[in-house]
């Protein structure tokens, strides 16, 4: 599991500057569309208000001239001079309406006033494309002072309508068969479109047919009926996306940069993970074997795991001593006793199972721990693979040496410590040796009082 933490941090860390960038680049983009959707929002709500307007303005206006006596006096009168200078004018020389048209009851066209040049006579006129402003208007009464107003097309053009009985006060109460019909138009052309852009700052304004499929931006135009004729559609800044384009390369940069520090922190931390494990393993290693030395073993003691199976009772120790060790010293020097104490590791470590354990305490001396649900059997089976692996000469430059061990076996009680296991195998592993036993000696009382003599001189190789 050790070996495995510097990639784990690694992998944290690469992964954090991922997470990292991520989030920065996915909170840009998201603030940017939000920008967007806002500034479409706010220039459909602009647009919405600048037509609902229009229609309002060009209704009221139309009020004002349908309701004024002297309109009724001079379309009675048919005072073609006093209808153009009175009511005419309104569309030929002025910005209130482009279009004003008078029409009898039943909807004959009597006179047409145009403001943009388009319709010279009243033969010009359709009247088919204002027959549901007509419709709507006769489904009221004149003493309503009601105008019908929406959106609607006149020769072929969409626009601002309004349509309002002529009634003059007096005739309120007149059957709206015996009244004269006014009908104001305000044109979505050309210039009342690019009005309309510069407050919104958007483009390519255009009407389509309410058949047309639905594009975004745009506002349903509505007939008097209340049912959309047209759209109006455009193309809208994009203001988010334009601010997005401008800051992306230092957004870039700065995910760069921070990608760059989480991949440099994690090459860092790799390096010493990894440095640390080296040093763990050196710490807890003994350099001449390989096995755990004394602090290898308290590390091993340290896992809850491992405390609990001794605490459990489910633990020995085989604690094991080379005979004539130091007579090997003393006659062929340290070098061969080195040899002899690598040979004897690789004897024990084959001995034993995977999850045991082979320390070296120092010297010719080693401990096996041994855990185990039926410790003594288990100690035993060990015990006999060790004496038959160790009781095989040593095979030296020239020579061969046989370093019978002698063999201590403690087994664990419950709530015994291993520290007094091992204390408990080495005095009977003193007691193998002082009989000379070529078998293993499991801890005895006897044993513990034995081991009060002098122990036999030791030599250390490494």
């Amino acid at each position: 599991m050790a070996g495995n933490k510097p990639k784990l941090i690694f992998g944290y860390l690469f992964l954090l500057g991922i997470v990292a960038v991520g989030m920065i680049l996915g909170s840009v983009f998201w603030l940017t569309g939000r920008i967007d959707r806002l500034e479409k929002e706010s220039s459909e709500s602009i647009v919405e208000l600048l037509v609902t307007e229009k229609v309002a303005h060009v209704e009221a206006s139309t009020s004002d001239y349908a309701y004024w006596d002297l309109a009724y006096e001079l379309v009675q009168a048919n005072d073609a001079a006093g209808l153009h200078e009175n009511l005419g004018a309104g569309a030929t020389e002025s910005d209130l309406f482009d279009h004003i048209i008078i029409l009898s009851a039943d909807g004959q066209v009597l006179h047409v006033y145009d403001g943009t040049g388009t319709i010279e006579s009243a033969e010009q006129f359709d009247v088919k494309s204002i027959q549901p402003f007509l419709s709507r208007l006769r489904e009221t009464r004149p003493k309503d002072y009601v105008s019908i107003s929406g959106i609607g097309q006149v020769n072929g053009t969409y626009g601002a309508i309004a349509a309002s009985w002529i009634t003059p006060d007096y005739l309120v109460k007149a059957e709206p068969a015996s009244l004269p019909i006014m009908l104001g138009v305000k044109l979505f052309g050309g210039d009342a479109l690019d009005a309309i852009a510069k407050m919104t700052h958007g483009t390519g304004y255009a009407i389509t047919p309410a058949s047309s499929p639905l594009k975004e931006p745009s506002v349903d135009l509505v007939g008097p009926d209340g049912v959309p004729v047209a759209q109006l559609v455009w193309t809208h800044k994009h203001v988010g996306t334009v601010l997005r384009t401008e800051i992306m390369p230092g957004i870039l940069l700065v995910c760069l940069g921070i990608f760059g520090i989480c991949v440099f922190a994690a090459r860092y931390f790799h390096q010493q993970s990894k440095a640390l494990d080296r040093a763990m393993t050196v710490a807890t290693t003994d350099k001449l074997t390989g096995l755990l030395n004394r602090s290898g073993l308290d590390e091993v003691l340290r896992k809850p795991a491992v405390k609990a199976r001794i605490d459990a009772g489910h633990v020995a120790v085989l604690y094991l001593d080379l005979n004539d060790f130091k007579a090997l010293n003393d006659e062929h020097g340290h070098r061969q006793g080195d040899h002899a104490l690598k040979t004897t590791a690789e004897r024990l470590k084959a001995s034993v199972r995977p999850h045991d354990h082979v320390v070296r305490l120092g010297g010719d001396e080693f401990i096996c721990v041994v855990f185990d649900q039926t410790p003594e059997a288990a100690a035993k089976s060990v015990s006999d693979r060790v004496l038959i692996n160790c009781n095989t000469p040593i095979a030296f430059i020239g020579f061969e040496r046989l370093l019978s061990p002698a063999l201590g076996i403690a087994v664990g009680e419950r709530g015994v410590d291993l520290e007094t296991l091992v204390g408990r195998a080495d005095a009977a592993m003193y007691s193998a040796k002082r009989k000379k036993l070529r078998t293993a000696e499991f801890y005895s009382v006897e044993d513990a009082h034995g081991s009060q003599a002098t122990k036999p001189e030791e030599t250390i190789a490494a």
